[in-house]
């Protein structure tokens, strides 16, 4: 589905704390930031390149991922 995911913590400790990630599909890398479960995504934004049932499903991935990263 997607490769070379990070997530980054920025501000951690501050109000500004949101998770940040970088990840890898089909040779173009996609950025963004989770807040509240919701994700934002910075420009190129994956829609651009790919359909609607792969963005969701990368998303629901990350938000799955960043779950269990935060139970650990």
């Amino acid at each position: 589905m997607f490769e070379d995911f990070e997530i980054n913590r920025l501000f951690e400790g501050t109000v500004h704390e949101h998770p940040h990630f970088s990840l890898n599909v089909e040779g173009n890398e996609y950025k963004g930031m989770i807040d509240d479960n919701k994700i934002h995504w910075y420009n190129p934004h994956p829609k651009q390149t790919l359909d609607q049932e792969q963005v969701s499903a990368i998303e629901s991935k990350i938000v799955t991922i960043y779950g269990d990263q935060l139970e650990k």
